[in-house]
């Protein structure tokens, strides 16, 4: 699922007087993170080796002394992004790489959990049931006979006397002044061959009960919104490894209890909890394969890690177009994913989460498996290396995670007074006082507009027309490349030209479809209008974190970013009242992301340069 929703807290010091904080090095991956207050974020944490060393230097024993890894050519502590365990482990190695792959696929997993419900809520054609004793009536004559045009009414009179077509042509051409309809409490749906059945024909989500779908997606979405802002506390606390399978499991054992639900209210709570569950996986494992790797990779991992997401599309749109019950959906994205609960001895944990925490005995053996894996020799002393570089709380209290010297850097570094950015301050404070709150006022429009395109396109391109299956898979392609590209964009031209080009050309992509001719024959162009914003929008749906987290100091870094993704959970939330105006005017819904993407690209444009 989304992307969206992918959080980690990266560190960008704007100070122009470090070349460690300069904007060209933390787009490289130069990320730390300080003391952060306990907010709803999860921290991506990595410790400055550099500044330690010097503490050492300063206040460690004099007659021992940390010795750096044995020169050799291009060593990861040559670049000014590296710290402690990326002059161990390296920037990117083979290590890194099966790991972040295989952690990429819990995008997959939830993904799959979330989009499900386009094609389990398919629509089918649907009429007012024929009694018990006329079904042998030709259904076509039934419903130009009896009914509206919407199927959702009959005509009020007594069926028992008609059992044949020919008797109901008789009755119906004898002339009435009027005729009195009820509404239908009944209704059959789609081919007699079909025997498939979509959640919408078993709990008649039909006429009036229709806007009950948006509840049903409302659920899922609340669910997840509450997952987006709660996950970082949790796996703060627990650490990033068992918060991530924890709820896998939790994620996959209620996705196959869904396929079983009984009633609409069972199936309602029951998406309400796979979402939670879902966006924490998103989440968790974001964090951890940004916590692998370091350097210019945190950048490209970090964006690399939605194309799983764009796959997913195509491969969800392939298995509904060969299943189409939704019992049977959902078991077929879910029960498969069981298998890799198996890797959760052997997944590692945050090196960097282990080493903030103190929990050294836990760290060695994955720095020295890692280290092996990509052939990097060890020094012999590294152990007493890492050590030193606890933090104090740590040393004092194994139950604190506060990394004092960060908080003095950050002090030092930013723009505010010392007085303003005490380190003890609160957080809504500071980022409400006169020197952030235009920054964080904006970064709240940014986040609740982004979302309402992505995912009100990502989860309602169906109700536009043409072929879900093939628009789905088309759409899914193409986003895959878009943000594989954007890669590449991104480290040439910067992060905020990038950002304002992919919210401004959505934007006016969904307003253009209110210039193309009413008709059928012209359905192929709003369609195509929407899936070239569906696919710009993705792009920067994967890069706003990193983007949101350099606006704030290291201090109060994860709880600007957590105020997006309050926003973003509103945003989700909003998403299928906004396709409700579709009854209004069929193309009102892109007007307002339309909208949304002029109103997201203006206040990105006023967001603070921070090359500047």
């Amino acid at each position: 699922m989304s992307g969206v929703l992918r959080r980690g807290s990266l560190n960008f010091d704007l100070d122009n007087r470090s070349k460690r904080g300069s904007i060209e090095s933390n787009l490289y991956g130069g990320y730390r993170d300080g003391k952060s207050p306990s907010t709803p974020e999860i921290s991506v944490i990595s410790l400055d080796f550099h500044r330690h060393s010097v503490d050492l230097k300063k206040d460690g024993p004099k007659t021992e002394q940390v010795l750096p890894i044995s020169p050799s050519p291009k060593q990861p502590s040559d670049d000014d992004d590296s710290d402690i365990l990326s002059n161990y482990i390296g920037h990117y190695g083979k290590w890194n790489f099966v790991w972040t792959l295989i952690l990429s696929l819990f995008q997959v997993t939830s993904t799959f959990q979330m989009f499900a419900f386009v094609f389990q809520t398919a629509d089918k054609d649907f009429w007012c049931a024929r009694p018990e004793h006329m079904q042998d009536i030709n259904v076509s004559v039934w419903k130009n006979l009896t009914q509206t045009s919407d199927s959702c009414s009959i005509r009020d009179i007594d069926y028992s006397s008609l059992n044949s077509t020919k008797s109901l042509l008789q009755y119906f051409s004898t002339p009435q002044s009027t005729w009195n309809f009820t509404q239908c409490n009944q209704f059959e749906f789609g081919d007699e061959d079909d025997k498939s059945m979509t959640l919408v024909q078993e709990f008649g989500l039909v006429c009036s009960n229709r806007q009950l779908l948006s509840v049903v997606e409302m659920c899922f979405l609340a669910g997840a919104a509450l997952g987006s802002v709660s996950s970082g506390w949790i796996s703060d606390k627990f650490g990033r490894k068992h918060t991530l399978m924890a709820f896998a499991l939790v994620q996959m054992t209620f996705g196959t209890i869904l396929a079983f639900s009984t009633s609409l209210a069972m199936y309602m709570a029951l998406r309400a909890i796979i979402g939670f569950a879902s966006m924490t996986v998103v989440v968790v494992s974001f964090v951890l394969v940004v916590e692998l790797v370091s350097g210019k990779w945190r950048t490209i991992v970090g964006i690399l890690n939605i194309v799983p997401v764009a796959v997913t599309y195509v491969l969800m749109a392939a298995i509904a177009y060969f299943i189409r019950d939704w019992r049977s959906i959902q078991l077929t994205v879910t029960l498969p994913w069981f298998a890799i609960l198996c890797i959760w001895y052997c997944v590692p944990e945050s090196p960097r989460w282990l080493l903030a925490k103190g929990r050294l005995d836990e760290l060695f053996p994955i720095v020295e498996r890692a280290a092996r894996f990509n052939g990097i020799t060890l020094p012999a002393n590294y152990r007493k290396s890492l050590e030193a570089v606890v933090p104090p709380s740590i040393k004092a209290s194994q139950t604190s995670a506060t990394l004092e010297a960060d908080v003095c850097s950050s002090i030092e570094n930013s723009n505010l007074k010392r007085d303003e950015l005490d380190a003890n301050a609160s957080p809504l404070v500071v980022v409400f006082s006169r020197t952030y709150v235009r920054t964080t006022c904006l970064t709240l429009v940014i986040w609740l507009c982004l979302i309402i395109i992505y995912f009100g396109l990502t989860l309602h391109l169906s109700n536009l027309g043409g072929n879900i299956y093939l628009n789905t898979a088309i759409a899914g392609i193409v986003e895959a490349i878009s943000v594989s590209f954007s890669v590449f964009v991104v480290l040439k031209l910067g992060i905020r030209l990038n950002l304002i080009a992919c919210m401004l050309l959505p934007g006016i992509c969904c307003l253009a479809v209110n210039v193309v001719p009413k008709g059928d024959e012209n359905t192929v162009y709003v369609i195509a209008l929407a899936m070239i914003a569906k696919c710009i929008i993705g792009v920067n749906n994967a890069i706003i974190p990193i983007y949101t987290a350099m606006q704030y100091p290291t201090v109060v870094r994860n709880f600007g970013v957590g105020l997006g993704n309050l926003a973003a959970g509103v945003a989700l939330i909003l998403v299928p009242y906004i396709w409700l105006l579709e009854h209004i005017d069929p193309l009102l819904p892109m007007s307002v992301m339309g909208v949304c993407g002029v109103i997201g690209s203006i206040a990105l444009a006023l967001m603070k340069d921070i090359r500047s």
